[in-house]
């Protein structure tokens, strides 16, 4: 009886002993403590297939000056194709620009024609329900702009009046709520073409964009009062994609920190954006 007492609590120690051995040890699957990010990039196929083929593929509409757009020789350029370029070449990757209608830019991100946006989208609670945004890279605001000959001083101050937007931005839904008659188009470029001529009655578009509009085309026009609201920009992506959110927000922290985002910022508005 002693005997057997012996035996049985010895298996018990050295049950025990095993147990603890191997609470302590770290399983392979799991990170190492501090390693979030990494494992999060190991576990990103987007990420994973950019850093293989040596290219990421940009949707951009390519429709929004100075922001981007195409110049007379047909190339895109504009402060979004800068930062764009800035960031692949400090991933080590090329660019593969997408041009893509600002209607459908969602729609093809959705169904992986490309792998980020990069062309000013503002974060919004809607859109954030379809996909995800890295840290913003900008803010702007959302202005009126009128004729020069206009009486409007107000910019809320538009009930009944048909207001130019571009179909599918923050721009349509704020001048809906407004209770002017939005008029839409494929791009800002569009709509100022139509209130220089005298089609509709303002416009609503970022003021950055509406600015370089009247200086590049001369159009008797100008801005009105305030923004009517002021807008975080960020680059989107398919959700649960942390990796590569994680290396995009990681290059873009240290454009700004080195002082080559302003560099960039300077060269298209005079200013520092962020």
């Amino acid at each position: 009886m002693r005997v057997k007492s012996k035996r049985f609590f010895a298996g018990l120690l050295m049950l025990s002993l095993f147990l603890v051995s191997a609470c302590g040890a770290q399983s392979p699957s799991q990170p190492a403590s501090g390693g979030s990010s990494a494992g999060s990039q190991a576990e990103d196929p987007t990420l994973a297939k950019i850093k293989s083929s040596g290219v990421i593929n940009v949707g951009i509409e390519g429709a929004f000056p100075p922001f981007n757009y195409f110049n007379s020789n047909n190339q895109l350029e504009g402060f979004d194709v800068d930062i764009t370029n800035e960031i692949a070449k400090r991933m080590g990757v090329k660019v593969n620009f997408v041009p893509t209608p600002w209607d459908s830019i969602i729609t093809g991100l959705l169904a992986r024609k490309y792998d980020i946006i990069l062309s000013s989208m503002a974060i919004t609670p809607e859109r954030m329900q379809k996909v995800d945004f890295t840290d913003p890279y900008y803010h702007t605001g959302a202005q009126l702009f009128v004729p020069n000959n206009s009486t409007v001083t107000d910019p809320t101050k538009v009930k009944g009046m048909k207001i130019g937007v571009t179909v599918g931005t923050t721009y349509e839904t704020k001048v809906t709520d407004l209770g002017a008659i939005p008029v839409t188009y494929k791009s800002d470029e569009l709509a100022f073409t139509d209130l220089a001529n005298g089609r509709i009655q303002g416009v609503v578009t970022d003021r950055g964009v509406g600015s370089w509009m009247i200086k590049d085309k001369k159009y008797p026009i100008k801005s009105v009062g305030d923004p009517l609201y002021t807008e975080t920009i960020g680059i989107a992506l398919n959700k649960g994609e942390t990796g590569l959110r994680d290396e995009i927000n990681k290059q873009l922290k240290a454009m700004m920190t080195d002082g080559t985002y302003t560099q960039i910022s300077q060269k298209w508005f005079d200013k520092d954006i962020r």
